[in-house]
């Protein structure tokens, strides 16, 4: 395993990219892992350790404005035609020719993105807890603690906000819990306490009317719309995603099957949005689907 960085272009010069590199790629065997909108890299290290003791090398970068990465001056710089650019250039960093992507929420739709375009990159793509479509209620629900700032006057207090933020994760492991603690929470000179992520992030960054290029649209009922791009998906494709899910019901996921993509579904009870890709029975419903899909 090794964390590394790499210098990607944006209409403010240069910012750095973080990225943690899992296995040794040969071309061939690189599968990107994209995180949420407010998260960061991290939320992989459970899955890429097995995907890694699979033969993949496995890469997990930190989006620009979360984690290690630098963040923007100008919050409008914030863009899924800027995420893409940056993967980009770490993905030719690590020689590869094609990818398998896994991305979580935000993560995901950057893949449905990448996917449908002419001469894709992407082999398969695994889509967590993410479709086509942005359900206005469940973005109002995230939106009530994600995207603004968030100051803490101890870690403990911190942790105890994050429990009832992340309550949907279905988390049940207390060592679960920590290692999202310790990755997601930075002590401020002063001492107290914040995240790492950029709050700007999440109103940027969800909000059409504020991507420059390659928008999604917002339907009758405001929902967000990114059904453009899955009619021209031709990959492989498999979703996981919580019983419990807000973002992709069942009438989403029923919706997604309309269309001739080739999809795999799974669904995980006891889990709302997003399933964490840290328990063995989630991760090994990916690392069974890309050996029967290989």
């Amino acid at each position: 395993m090794i964390d590394d960085y790499i210098w990607c272009y944006s209409a403010e010069g240069f910012h750095k990219v973080c990225y943690r590199q899992w296995g040794e790629s040969n071309g061939d065997n690189v599968i990107l892992c994209c995180h949420g909108v407010m998260r960061n890299l991290h939320d992989f290290d459970y899955i890429a350790r097995s995907l890694a003791d699979h033969g993949y090398c496995v890469v997990c970068p930190d989006i620009v404005g979360r984690g290690q990465s630098d963040h923007f001056q100008d919050a409008k710089n914030y863009s899924y035609y800027q995420y893409i650019l940056d993967i980009t250039a770490i993905i030719a960093r690590v020689g590869a020719k094609k990818v398998d992507w896994l991305g979580t929420s935000m993560g995901g739709l950057i893949g449905m993105m990448v996917a449908s375009q002419p001469n894709t990159i992407i082999r398969r793509l695994v889509t967590n807890d993410i479709g086509p479509i942005i359900l206005i209620s469940a973005l109002k629900r995230i939106e009530t603690y994600a995207g603004k700032e968030a100051l803490f006057n101890s870690f403990d207090e911190a942790c105890q906000q994050m429990r009832k933020n992340y309550a949907t994760f279905g988390i049940k492991n207390e060592e679960h819990w920590m290692h999202l603690f310790k990755y997601s929470l930075k002590e401020l000179p002063e001492g107290r306490w914040t995240t790492y992520a950029d709050c700007r992030c999440m109103v940027q960054g969800l909000n059409p009317n504020r991507q420059e290029t390659d928008t999604p649209d917002i339907d009758e009922n405001g929902n967000i719309i990114f059904w453009k791009y899955w009619e021209k998906i031709s990959c492989p494709v498999l979703l996981i995603h919580g019983a419990d899910s807000d973002l992709v019901t069942t009438e989403v996921v029923e919706a997604m099957k309309q269309y001739p993509v080739k999809l795999d579904s799974y669904s995980i009870e006891g889990v709302g949005h997003a399933p964490t890709l840290m328990e063995d029975d989630q991760i090994s419903l990916i690392t069974d689907w890309l050996k029967k899909t290989a």
